[in-house]
């Protein structure tokens, strides 16, 4: 059992990242840049903050001004920080990203092992049982997968906190460069975070990816075969997918002018925890992610930007009550 202050407790990168204001411009194209959080983890920390879940981070900066920023600007934003220190000897890394008219991003990461990895010298043991408590969900991705040493760390915190009776959440947020082994080794590494899950928030090329499945549908209900109760899957244009035992349901995507679409599943993953309890309808959970996510790409990427709970619930009409039980349709 769990005695929770927080809704949710997550493991992840924190990087810096610069980046132009909108969509369509290159870093050496634009007249200014933005420096702001990033790291798929501090974004989705960031969106269920601001769309009023309660939220603790786990994670390493560098002991430099950047991560003392950082760390300064997620306390402001209501985050939980008890789980981030600063690493001596380390830097903070930090990305640069641009999204061009064809919608085609480009990333340059400067992390480097020895130097500018802080997340990779975090050990399992350094966090308590008792701070793991704290949470209702325990959250995980796959960047906190891709080297061996955080592997091993955050697998283990996945499989305590499901002992002491945490909900897990497993979100890949695949990456396939970042894995020296290739898709193969990706898939296998994250078909044993879903068999720890209870939980699994994906796109359908993940999924598919993950579950060895050419089709949507299928992957999903593969996924469902590892061990999750619940797995929802974002199709882009295309409907959400809400995945229950061998039941299916769409959820209509939500259409948006596109501003700036980096971070836009980090906060669709956001919205669904942010109204996820035991015994909420996840149908109305994925409509809620939806509409965050789709507010958040029609906007510039600055951290004033990201959705509030009540411009998602004025979007989706005012109603502000989750629905207690959900029973899928047949057939």
């Amino acid at each position: 059992m769990t005695d929770s202050d927080l809704d949710v407790l997550t493991i992840g990168m924190m990087m810096g990242e610069v980046s132009p204001p909108r969509f369509g411009v290159r870093i050496g194209e634009a007249d200014h840049l933005l420096l702001f959080p990033s790291g798929s983890a501090t974004i989705f920390s960031l969106a269920l903050a601001r769309l009023g879940g309660r939220i603790g981070l786990i994670s390493r900066v560098g002991d430099d001004e950047l991560g003392w920023w950082m760390q300064a600007t997620l306390a402001a934003e209501g985050i939980d920080t008890a789980g981030i220190t600063s690493v001596p000897g380390q830097l903070t890394p930090l990305s640069l990203a641009s999204v061009d008219d064809r919608g085609e991003k480009t990333f340059a990461y400067y992390r480097f092992p020895d130097l500018c990895d802080p997340l990779n010298t975090l050990r399992s043991e350094e966090i308590g049982d008792a701070h793991l408590r704290r949470a209702r969900v325990f959250d995980f991705t796959e960047s906190s997968l891709r080297s061996l040493v955080l592997r091993e760390t955050s697998l283990r915190l996945a499989r305590r906190a499901r002992d002491l009776g945490l909900t897990v959440c497993y979100n890949p947020n695949y990456r396939p460069s970042a894995w020296t082994g290739g898709s193969t080794e990706a898939a296998d590494v994250q078909r044993e975070a879903v068999r720890l899950a209870d939980l699994v928030v994906l796109n359908e090329a993940e999924a598919c990816l993950i579950a060895g499945a050419s089709e949507a549908r299928a992957a999903g209900r593969r996924l469902v075969d590892l061990g999750p109760s619940l797995v929802v899957m974002t199709r882009g244009p295309l409907p959400v997918l809400v995945v229950s035992g061998a039941e299916v349901v769409e959820v209509p995507a939500v259409p948006a002018d596109v501003v700036f679409d980096i971070g836009a599943g980090d906060v669709f993953h956001a919205g669904f925890l942010a109204e996820w309890k035991p015994g909420a309808d996840p149908v109305r959970c994925a409509t809620f992610a939806a509409h965050a996510s789709a507010l958040k790409i029609s906007r510039p990427p600055q951290l004033t930007e990201l959705p509030t709970r009540a411009e998602v619930m004025a979007r989706m009409g005012g109603d502000d009550q989750l629905a207690t039980s959900w029973t899928a349709p047949m057939g």
